[in-house]
Parts: structure tokens; sequence; C-alpha cells
């Protein structure tokens, strides 16, 4: 059994899917800095995918910097993610938070109510 959660989804492509549930299992804590990631092998076979699946999730993570390899021993969450200085870390997040408020705002909505739906998203995070 894998130590995060991941659920697949029709209508986006699966690597991607994989590589949002381990940022998001950082984000909740279910994976930490220095943790041993599953195998490819271990991760096909929970999810019933092709292994080269799994390994172009793994090396978008290994490039992202959300994972890094040691060799004879396997893949691990990188701590290096969590070093980057805060301002580099934000910059990152700069066309996330630009793709989210125009979407907003051709739906309608204000920046008081995107503000709302990231509070809410976050304690939802939280009580993961």
């Amino acid at each position: 059994m894998l130590s995060f959660p991941i659920s697949l989804l029709p209508g986006r492509a699966i690597y991607e899917q994989i590589v949002h549930a381990v940022k998001r299992a950082l984000a909740t804590g279910h994976l930490q800095p220095g943790d041993r990631f599953p195998a490819i092998r271990t991760i096909s076979l929970e999810l019933h995918i092709n292994p080269n699946t799994v390994q172009k999730a793994v090396t978008a993570l290994i490039t992202a910097g959300i994972l890094e390899v040691r060799p004879g021993q396997g893949c691990f969450i990188s701590s290096a993610s969590t070093t980057t200085d805060r301002k580099a870390r934000l910059k990152v997040l700069e066309p996330i938070v630009e793709k989210l408020l125009v979407d907003a705002f051709q739906q309608g909505l204000d920046e008081d109510a995107v503000i709302a739906l990231v509070q809410n998203q976050a304690r939802k995070l939280k009580r993961l």
C-alpha cells in the first residue's frame, strides 16, 4: 500500500495526477523530506498502470527537485525542496496565481471570493 493517497480520474494525464498527488502529500504532511519514495513497480502494481507512466512521473518529480536519486538505494523526497528561499518559492507560484485570478475574474468572481476559496482549500488540506 502506498504511503500517500492517489486517486486517478479521467481527463488528465495519469503521470500528471501522480505528480500532483506527491505535491499534495508533501503539503499535507503525508510525505516528508527524507522519506523513501515507493518503487516504480510498487506504484504501477498498486494503481494498475504501466510502469512507463510511473517512470514519467518520477522523472518529472526529479526534474522539479522534489525527488532525489540515491544510487543503490532508490528515490527519496528531497530536503532541498524545503530549503529554497521564500522569495524563490513565491516566484514559482506567481504564474499559477495569475492563472487562478484570470480564471476567477472570467467567472465573475472578485478578489475576496478567491481569497475565501484559497483559505477554505487550505483548511481542507490541513485536515487531511
